[in-house]
């Protein structure tokens, strides 16, 4: 069984996830992050934003990358709706509400200053931390982590066993986002034995 990482953001071009699309349509099946939860609709909320920024020009990923006619090759990998919410009423209440006091006025920063530049700021990821990542690091924020990141980043792998425990071929299309890469990369290769035999580039946008 083959594997095929797309690393995923939430703004970009249209031809981006047109792109991305095309590829997945060469997949046999396809591992796509999604939790159905009204929390996770308002962390995401941000982005929706962009549209309507026109100097930006950008396209969100919901809105551009559908998965209609992939359909029966389509398997949600992610946590369910349930389990977020209940994971995410454990954290500790002055971070949720540190969250959803700042979300407003980062939305308010995007609309009347954000341009693709600030965008792309945040967008690099390599397979390790960087030194800006180790410094930056605040265990306050580390619960929230386990759950965005780890947490689903386990589901996504029970998903990958489970196909591998099923004796199937073909190739599997993995559309989650960049951050979530490091840990699918650690288990592909260090747990399975799996080797990188091609890479591609596709770009997100221009600045």
């Amino acid at each position: 069984m083959e594997f095929v990482l797309f690393p995923m953001v939430h703004v970009g071009t249209q031809s981006f996830y047109d792109q991305v699309r095309k590829k997945l349509q060469e997949c046999d099946y396809i591992l796509a992050e999604g939790v159905n939860s009204k929390r996770v609709w308002l962390l995401a909320s941000s982005y929706k934003i962009i549209r309507r920024v026109k100097r930006i020009d950008l396209v969100t990923q919901q809105e551009a990358l559908k998965f209609s006619d992939l359909s029966s090759k389509v398997i949600n990998a992610d946590i369910d709706g349930a389990t977020f919410d209940e994971q995410w009423s454990r954290l500790p209440v002055a971070v949720r509400m540190l969250l959803f006091s700042l979300l407003p006025f980062y939305m308010a920063y995007l609309f009347l200053f954000g341009t693709r530049e600030t965008l792309a700021e945040n967008l690099a990821m390599d397979d390790l931390p960087s030194r800006d990542e180790i410094l930056d690091y605040d265990e306050t924020f580390d619960k929230l982590d386990r759950l965005l990141i780890d947490d689903r980043d386990q589901a996504i792998i029970r998903h990958i066993e489970s196909l591998l425990e099923s004796g199937r071929s073909g190739t599997v299309g993995i559309v989650y986002g960049a951050r979530h890469m490091r840990n699918l990369l650690r288990f592909l290769l260090d747990q399975k034995n799996y080797q990188i035999v091609d890479s591609e580039w596709i770009r997100v946008f221009d600045q």
